[in-house]
């Protein structure tokens, strides 16, 4: 298994893809390297990604039949990645149901604002955990205040630290986003790696995977079910 966590697949409930078959393009590339699961998680962000949680079910379901129907060989699953803001609560989202956890399970993927840090960094893991919810941390590298100790800090509280394929193998967007993402992974803080597939940003799980050592033992299926 090649597992994939975090992918912005479904069309038309946020910026990852614009139709179906733009969907299933990104989806036949991310198979053709070697990708066999693949967890969709739409950006839910409050005032710019806010579509219900019954839109992302209905979209992700006629996705799934349409990579049926197109004998596309993958496992897909559906999850969410939750922008952590100070205008929602987002335990009192999780307990009505407009947050979507990864393939059911009590975890979520969570990110944070890219250049400022949340007034209650130091809370926010061991908020959700009191509550029952494992967090990965989505694309770590990509923070422009985050630092390797706030990271050490993260995973201290229990937290999962997730980096973009494309940073490890040199096709991020900055050198910023490059250099951190190879420093996390080097100093072995590094749980998941993930594409973060966008219509724009495709796939470079497989080859990152391929391309670093140990890279295989990260990506552990088990937290989701699976």
């Amino acid at each position: 298994m090649i597992l994939d966590i975090h992918s912005h697949i479904i069309p038309n409930v946020d910026d990852g893809s614009h139709d179906f078959e733009e969907s299933l393009d990104m989806i036949r590339e991310s198979v053709a390297s070697g990708v066999t699961d693949i967890i969709a998680t739409p950006h839910h962000c409050k005032g710019r990604y806010e579509v219900s949680v019954e839109t992302i079910k209905e979209r992700f379901n006629k996705l799934v039949e349409a990579v049926k129907s197109n004998n596309i060989q993958v496992n897909l699953y559906l999850g969410q990645e939750i922008y952590i803001s100070r205008f929602e609560s987002p335990f009192e989202m999780l307990d009505n149901g407009k947050f979507l956890t990864m393939n059911g399970q009590k975890v979520i993927l969570i990110e944070f604002s890219m250049t400022h840090k949340p007034e209650d960094f130091e809370d926010i893991i061991y908020n959700f955990s009191i509550r029952g919810y494992k967090v990965i941390v989505a694309h770590v590298e990509r923070y422009e205040w985050m630092t390797i100790d706030e990271i050490q800090y993260l995973r201290s509280e229990g937290a999962y630290i997730q980096v973009n394929s494309d940073s490890l193998v040199g096709k991020g967007k900055t050198f910023h986003e490059k250099h951190m993402a190879k420093k996390v992974f080097k100093k072995g803080l590094v749980d998941f790696i993930a594409s973060d597939m966008h219509s724009f940003r495709r796939s470079h799980l497989a080859l990152a995977l391929k391309k670093f050592d140990k890279a295989h033992k990260l990506n552990d299926p088990s937290i989701f079910g699976l």
